[in-house]
């Protein structure tokens, strides 16, 4: 670095050189200091540097709604902001994106802070205060921007779980750092230690700074000093990277991405007391022990660990899963089976397996996986007693949410929802490819026979349950007479209420056609179901998006080459169905004025990891086709950009690869590829521009290129 300060031996705390402000010396020696002459001015603890984020508080969101009141947007029948986005010539991006609507500003837990060995993680409202901790007492003009809805926030250190609120006062803030550091007092599991940083700047000059260790120094507790705080600090760095030593290692022009996709994993990582799971944290509701078994945690928790390479954990979870929350008889200790969440335990397994993760402890819990599938072969030789004309002859009739076993008739909700039986059908395919692999072939036989008539099951009952209408009706549930818009309008209990969990399990599934994909997500987008590209939940006209679910329509989107409706739901997901500077992402999110998200969920948590994945590598479900940058978006390959990826894990083996678009309008790159079907790279240039050959490479299309192996590769474009 050549502007790292120099400070005489001397200097007090508090002293200044340049832009920088000496903090604290430490024991070895090290020289902490830090930039307060702007809002997002770094840290430095020695050699590293800790970038600070910052994003405004609600009150300063203008030009909001694309110049349409809120009234507007919501009364629509269709996807209105949506709509003006895709028709533009450009892909979105995330800022045209970020500026349609305000950050959440209204949670039960706004964020939180803990660390994998301890059960306690400790909790934020909105502002930053905790249950045993406010920087208002040193600050009363905090209250007031709380109520305003002014306090800023972001991270510190670029991902790292170090929260930071900034309590704006004209050209003087005060701003509070806060992170759970990696170890415990007393060893006690139940009590998360918390440090709090609270500093007042005014005219670009810190005026004073107080270090709180979890609790206000009372006697005979003394006020702290920075010398723990930045040890804690730089070991709270050392340890998060520690365990994401092994991960796939991405650069990409939007950092932003990158750094959320990391910071959610460690999120989740956290979120769970060693391996043992939680769909979310504090909130009853979501951090209660009777949602421990919740299949969603287990199946999004393992999916990200292995699209991430991070195979070793993913094991932990899956012993931990099938060992504690499964039955010998395929029951899982949970209030009720999502059907369609079943299925999807199976391709999850599989996927592990292929990946390179340790097939031993599949094979450990061999009985318990297959009394799952049992599960659902059961459903199916329900089905396939239905009459063979019938809409849902050979599909899997069960419940498709938990939530039913709460609903005033839950046996009313035992339907073909097609989620069920799509998920179903894929996991049986997975599945039975591992077990063919590992030896049990007539197993493995089975399920790959029972997931081929399956497939063909379903989509003669898809052709049997079109709705006609403008457009057409892909309905949640086979052989209904009439569309979700009409009958939840009319009882909101009605069955297709559902329709949010299952239509999105049909496009995760990767069984359905273009067609009918293209059917399923127009319809959503022209029925009140559909808000800036992401699907809402819980009935009609709810205004409520579906963050914790959304990943699954994103996968069908990218599968089928929608892919300027995929970066909507991407960034649309990053600004708006988390929270705006600390990244904390609640199970879904209303739009209608005054009312609260919804909690905290894991699986709301990790949709920026896996679509950034997918986005940057994705293995076609239905073919040996392996994809590179298949949904990156077209200003990434503007002159001066680079993607690379680095051990990214794959069914073929360990994929890399790097690209740049020089000056000239020539991409140069490398990749690593594992044997095995070679590569498709799309390049998604800018408008107007198109490939014109390549070095190293087959051209397939105006913008892409077959790589048949590992080596150099050139591809010139011209306007």
């Amino acid at each position: 670095m050549t502007d790292l300060p120099a400070f005489a031996p001397d200097a007090p705390m508090g002293a200044v050189a340049g832009k920088w402000t000496l903090m604290a010396r430490l024991a070895d020696g090290t020289v902490v200091c830090e930039d307060f002459t702007s809002l997002t001015g770094s840290l430095r603890v020695g050699s590293r540097t800790f970038a600070k984020s910052y994003e405004r508080g609600a009150a300063f969101a203008t030009n909001l709604y694309r110049g349409h009141t809120l009234e507007q947007v919501l009364d629509s029948d269709v996807d209105l902001l949506g709509a003006e986005l895709l028709v533009l010539p450009d892909d979105p991006t995330y800022e045209a994106v970020a500026a349609c609507l305000p950050p959440i500003d209204r949670m039960f837990t706004y964020s939180f802070v803990g660390t994998r060995e301890n059960y306690d993680k400790v909790a934020f409202a909105y502002g930053g205060r905790t249950p045993t901790f406010d920087p208002a007492i040193y600050v009363p003009a905090i209250h007031q921007l709380r109520a305003d809805k002014a306090v800023g926030d972001g991270l510190v250190g670029d991902w790292l779980p170090v929260l930071r609120f900034v309590y704006p006062e004209g050209d003087d803030w005060t701003e509070m750092l806060a992170f759970a550091p990696r170890r415990m007092v007393n060893d006690n599991r139940w009590m998360q230690p918390v440090w709090y940083r609270v500093a007042r700047v005014e005219a670009g000059r810190l005026k004073w700074v107080r270090y709180i260790d979890s609790y206000v120094p009372f006697p005979p507790r003394a006020e702290e000093g920075p010398e723990r705080f930045y040890g804690d600090l730089v070991t709270l760095e050392d340890t998060w990277s520690a365990d994401l030593a092994g991960a796939m290692q991405i650069d990409i022009p939007e950092p932003r991405l990158a750094h959320m996709a990391k910071h959610s994993l460690v999120r989740a990582m956290m979120t769970r007391f060693g391996v043992d799971p939680k769909y979310g944290v504090v909130d009853r509701n979501y951090g209660g022990s009777e949602h421990d078994g919740f299949p969603d945690t287990f199946n999004t928790d393992v999916l990200a660990l292995c699209d991430w390479g991070l195979l070793d954990l993913a094991g932990q979870y899956i012993d931990n899963y099938f060992g504690r929350f499964v039955r010998d008889d395929g029951a899982i200790l949970y209030r009720g089976p999502e059907t369609g969440q079943f299925g999807r335990m199976l391709s999850v397994v599989g996927q592990f397996v292929e990946q390179g993760g340790d097939a031993a402890i599949v094979e450990r819990h061999r009985v318990r996986i297959d009394a799952v599938a049992d599960v659902l072969l059961g459903l199916r030789r329900i089905g396939q007693g239905l009459p063979a004309d019938h809409a849902a002859y050979g599909l899997l009739a069960a419940w498709s949410e938990a939530d039913s076993c709460l609903d005033p008739d839950p046996p009313r909700y035992m339907q073909p929802y097609f989620g069920n039986s799509t998920e179903a059908a894929r996991g049986f395919r997975d599945l039975g490819r591992v077990w063919q692999r590992l030896g049990h072939a007539a197993r493995g036989d089975l399920l790959a026979a029972e997931a081929t008539a399956l497939e063909a099951d379903i989509h003669r009952a898809v052709a049997r349950s079109i709705l006609p209408g403008t457009p057409p009706c892909l309905p949640a549930i086979a052989g209904v007479g009439e569309p979700q818009h009409i009958v939840v309008a009319r009882d909101r209990l009605d069955p297709q209420h559902r329709n949010y969990r299952s239509h999105m399990e049909m496009l995760f599934s990767g069984n359905l056609t273009r067609d009918e994909v293209e059917t399923v997500v127009r319809y959503r987008a022209a029925h009140r179901d559909t808000i800036l590209g992401l699907p809402t939940a819980y009935g009609y006209n709810s205004h409520e998006v579906a963050g914790f679910l959304t990943y699954g329509h994103a996968y069908g989107l990218l599968q089928h080459d929608f892919v300027p409706e995929f970066l909507l739901a991407l960034y649309s997901l990053a600004a708006h169905q988390y929270t705006r500077g600390t990244w904390t992402a609640p199970e879904t999110r209303s739009l209608n004025p005054g009312v609260n998200a919804a909690p905290y969920a894991v699986p709301a948590q990790l949709t920026v990891p896996m679509l950034l994945r997918w986005l940057l590598v994705w293995e076609d479900p239905r073919s040996d086709t392996l994809w590179l940058c298949k949904g990156a978006p077209q200003h990434w390959f503007a002159p001066g950009r680079r993607i690379a990826v680095d051990a990214a894990p794959t069914r073929w083996g360990s994929a890399g690869f790097a690209l740049e678009t020089g000056a000239d309008w020539v991409i140069r790159g490398t990749a690593s590829l594992p044997d095995g079907p070679g590569a498709t790279l799309r390049l998604r240039l800018p408008a107007g521009r198109r490939l014109t050959g390549a070095t190293g490479a087959s051209v397939l299309d105006s913008q892409t290129v077959r790589l048949d192996g590992s080596g150099t590769f050139t591809v010139p474009t011209v306007a």
